[in-house]
């Protein structure tokens, strides 16, 4: 059967903390696919140790030194800090350069690697910016020396941009979306081509069942034109368990981010992608959430980061009455959207409070709350939240009370858009006074802000 190899692109510094979770996504496409014959390795770098393999430890110490020195200048008075600033970027900039020489030196070794190995067929899961930027290079890399390897890509990034990614990239193919059904396609026809393979003619019989309808979540490149084709309903119901492998888990926080579902049930605001990556809210059956939980907690991992854009109170107690069922012992964080009209009635609040006691005591310790802004106007007008200042506050109260009432402490992480589109006569500061005051009623355990950055659409 095919041989893939699937990379897991990476930037020369880490992101966010959740670089270091086990990388899920290549799971699930591994399990799948060895689940019907097909031989999957999964190269994940994503760890503390690859970070700081990319730069010496002297780098290091400058760089905290440099930085601690910077701090303790604006202390004196901000005019030295900025005097200090030039040299702070030169420091800066010389670590960089090691990091993208020993980046470059890793890329080459792995790209050899990649055609001693004898794969026809190479995937990388591509994320923005400069992970993107380094997966080119080692496609551009791979292609240079053996143009006959079927190059790959999908993920986040290539989902996101789908006929924009591959005019700016030198892959063959992108998936976007989901990529099981695409992968199990595709390897099928690599496999019928292994003897006397020809990767001109395994591309034209993709190209043919494009045309077909038969394989979708594709971007392709048609003669001279790039095209980006209709995608698969998503099956929630026939999703693998992640594999993971054990160099896939040492080194790395054992989260297991857990897909309990695809979408958002409002799938409005202007700002979130989830609704341009699926047009509606899709969940996955509770049975098959609570037993990959179970069969996670038998490999050692009992953390869990549920994957959502959110998990909607009603959903939610459904999948934290199935753990307390099963009488599992784990614990989880949730995305979480304020509850609309909460306030409305005392009715609807006290259905919040024991909704969200159920939940904790099947282990949710954290919810992740997108608040936006303090500001209503804005948040309706330019965010379209689809809630209110109100509602943010009451929904977070909920959370506390059910907190008191089980005596189990749990996270609460407000998000906010800050600096903000503007509109109606109301100015930045009018917003940065309404974000303070939301703030102050949440009492949050922590704050994201998150600068306005332009994706596409």
């Amino acid at each position: 059967m095919a041989r893939i190899w699937l990379w897991n692109s990476i930037a020369t510094r880490k992101r966010s903390p959740s670089d270091g979770f086990l990388e899920n996504g290549l799971a699930i496409l591994k399990g799948d696919l060895e689940g019907r014959g097909h031989s999957v390795r999964v190269i994940d770098w994503q760890k503390n140790e690859f970070y700081d393999s990319l730069c010496p430890k002297w780098a290091r110490s400058i760089n905290r030194l440099s930085t601690a020195f910077m701090f303790w200048l604006a202390k004196k008075g901000k005019i030295y800090a900025k005097l200090y600033f030039l040299v702070f970027n030169a420091l800066q900039e010389m670590v960089n350069s090691i990091r993208r020489d020993r980046m470059k030196r890793t890329l080459k070794e792995f790209g050899d690697e990649v055609l001693k190995s004898g794969i026809k067929i190479f995937g990388a899961k591509i994320w923005y910016g400069e992970a993107f930027l380094w997966a080119d290079w080692l496609a551009d890399y791979i292609k240079r020396k053996d143009p006959s390897i079927l190059l790959v890509a999908g993920g986040f990034h290539a989902t996101l941009y789908e006929e924009d990614f591959l005019k700016n990239s030198v892959f063959d193919l992108a998936v976007i979306s989901e990529g099981e059904k695409p992968l199990r396609i595709i390897l099928g026809i690599v496999d019928k081509n292994l003897v006397n393979w020809d990767k001109g003619r395994v591309v034209d019989e993709i190209k043919a069942r494009i045309d077909s309808e038969e394989l979708k979540n594709m971007v392709y490149r048609d003669k001279t034109e790039v095209r980006a084709t209709s995608r698969y309903t998503p099956e929630m119901d026939k999703k693998s368990f992640p594999k993971y492998e054990k160099e896939n888990i040492e080194g790395k926080l054992k989260i297991h981010v857990l897909l309990d579902s695809l979408g958002c049930p409002w799938g409005k605001c202007s700002f979130c992608v989830h609704s341009h990556f699926y047009p509606r809210f899709y969940p996955r059956p509770v049975e098959d959430i609570v037993s990959e939980m179970e069969y996670m907690i038998k490999q050692g991992i009992g953390l869990f980061r549920f994957a959502g854009s959110e998990t909607p109170p009603a959903f939610g107690i459904r999948i934290a009455k199935a753990i307390l069922e099963k009488g599992l012992r784990v614990k989880y964080s949730t995305g979480c959207r304020p509850v609309n009209r909460i306030g409305e009635s005392e009715e609807k609040y006290n259905v919040v409070v024991k909704d969200y006691e159920t939940m904790l005591r099947a282990g949710l310790r954290a919810i992740f709350m997108g608040g936006e802004t303090g500001n209503d106007t804005i948040n309706d007008r330019i965010m379209n939240k689809g809630v209110n200042k109100d509602d943010i506050i009451k929904t977070a109260k909920a959370f506390r009370e059910a907190q008191k009432g089980t005596g189990i402490q749990a996270y609460l992480s407000l998000a906010l858009i800050y600096p903000a589109p503007l509109v109606g006569g109301i100015s930045l500061e009018d917003v940065f006074r309404d974000d303070m005051e939301l703030i102050e009623k949440v009492a949050p355990d922590s704050v994201i802000v998150s600068p306005c950055t332009p994706f596409k659409e």
